[in-house]
Parts: C-alpha cells; structure tokens; sequence
C-alpha cells in the first residue's frame, strides 16, 4: 500500500480535565476569540484505493462509494451558489446515496459546502472559515452538537427519533475531475483514544453556545487513508456521530498538501453534504428533496 508524507494541524496537546477549548464568534479585551493553538505535524496517509471495498463506517467510521458522474446542470449550481437548485437536483443524489450504503429509513440533509482551492492564498488563509480546504483535524460536531442539529431539524420529532439509531454523515465529494492536490484523509476510528478527543465548544458571544465541534490531539498511531486521485464519480462517506454505542463514533479528516502534486496541479474542488440519518419504523416516509436548509452556517 502506497504511503505519502504530509502535514496536518492539530489541537496542541490538551488535557481533559481542564477548560475544554473553545472558539468565540465576537469578541473583545476581556473575552478572548480562542484558548488553544493547533500545531503543526507530520504524518503519513495511506493510498486506500487498493482495498477501498473494504472500509466500513461503524467499522472505521468512513467508507467510500461509487456513484455516476454528475450532470452538468448540477455542477454549475454547485460552483454558482445556487442553492435551490443544489437542494432540488444534488440532495436526493445524497439521500439514494446514503439510504444504499446505510439502509437508514430517513435522511435529512441540513447543509452543504463547495470548497475550491484558491492558489492565491497561503496553505493556512481561509477568510470566511469555510471555502478553503479544511487544513486543521477535526470533526464537525460532538454530541452535544449533533443533539442540538436532532431537534433544530426535526422539532417536536426530535426526542422519539433519539430513542432509535441516529447518525450524522458527511457526504464528500470532488467535483473537478481526478483530485491532484489537497484531497481528502480520514482517520480509522481504531487508531484514536478516546483522551485525545477534546469536544470544542463554539461561542456566539461570551458565553452563549452556539454548538459544538471535536478537536483532536496527535499521536503517531493514528492511521490515515485518501483515496488517491479520487474522481467526481466517488464520494467519501464520513460518520460524525452515532449513538449506538460499541461501533465508531466519528471519523477525525482533514485535507492535505500532496508532496507530488505540482504548481500546474488543477485546484481542489469538492462540495461537502451533511445529513442527520435515522434508522426504523418511527424515522420513515418523511424523506423530503429540500430538506432542512438552504444556508450555511458557522458549525
């Protein structure tokens, strides 16, 4: 199996029995945006397409899936921000997508992201946090997070579908051809301690929680894996949180530099769908194209 050598950020090192980190939206002197730094770290990515059949989500907490190329209408939607148009055409692709690999009886899509690598911009700048490639390890969202996006999505169903299986994945994807450069690398859930997973919580102001994130600390066991050259006919399917217990939990990503890729390299694009996924009689017939949103958010 194929390896290469990259770097990745990290959550410094942290303990878990202090403040958890935090990010804080508006700030001023006395309350502080952040309380940590992430560091820099080498790390080395396996070439995953040899046994890329093999990876399962409850096992390794990510898997990939074969899909057709998708149409041009689409592809222009995407690019061009139009979001009615992503959520009526692009969102049920999503949900089939989910529904063949999972077999949950519900999916509800609550936001999507296109990324595009501008080559213009350091490794590091992202000037609105969400365009960029995602260079810091991290998952999108702890359970308390993930809890909060159940009952702002489902309202008053929100408790009844948390007594059955409910997921949240991320449904990646590229969209620019054979990615190049920056692709994607997803940790097996095997590798990581549970005491270098570090919820991260998210203020709007001062202390009003907005959600909540995962952070992740490092250690040379963590083994990764990217699809190498991976096409806009395969899609990445990243678990976020589970609450079924004794299976992966989440899956810690990140993008990264490819030390073959050149400057002529095409840049990265992918769009990201996240999707809450229920399981059971209680979750069925109230699949719908829209779904819950059409605007990103912070988290």
């Amino acid at each position: 199996m194929a390896i290469v050598e990259s770097q990745m950020s990290y959550l410094e090192p942290w303990s878990t029995s202090g403040e958890p980190p935090f990010v804080r939206g508006i700030t001023d002197e006395e309350y502080k945006p952040t309380n940590f730094n992430n560091l820099e770290y080498s790390v080395q990515i396996a070439d995953a397409r040899p046994q890329k059949d093999e990876f399962q989500l409850d096992t390794h907490g990510f898997a990939f899936h074969g899909d057709d190329t998708l149409p041009e209408d689409v592809l222009r939607a995407i690019r061009s921000k139009d979001n009615n148009f992503v959520a009526d055409e692009y969102y049920p692709i999503v949900e089939r997508l989910i529904t063949q690999k999972t077999g949950a009886t519900r999916v509800v899509i609550f936001d999507h992201t296109y990324r595009k690598k501008d080559p213009a911009l350091n490794l590091k700048e992202n000037p609105n946090g969400r365009e960029q490639p995602a260079t810091v390890v991290h998952v999108d969202q702890s359970s308390i997070g993930a809890i909060r996006r159940v009952h702002r999505y489902t309202g008053d169903e929100a408790e009844k579908l948390l007594q059955g299986r409910v997921q949240l994945i991320n449904v990646w994807r590229p969209i620019n051809g054979a990615v190049e450069d920056w692709p994607l690398a997803v940790m097996d859930y095997r590798s990581l301690k549970q005491s270098e997973i570090h919820p991260t919580n998210i203020f709007k102001q001062r202390y009003e929680l907005q959600g909540q994130t995962v952070s992740i600390n490092h250690s040379n066991n963590h083994k990764w894996y990217y699809l190498d050259s991976q096409g806009t006919n395969e899609v990445t399917l990243i678990k976020i949180w589970d609450n079924k217990g004794k299976v992966a939990q989440l899956c810690p990503h990140c993008a990264f530099p490819h030390p073959q890729a050149t400057a002529d390299s095409l840049p990265r694009e992918s769009i990201e769908v996240r999707c809450l996924v229920f399981y059971g009689a209680d979750s069925e017939s109230r699949n719908s194209g829209k779904n819950a949103l059409l605007r990103p958010e912070l988290v």
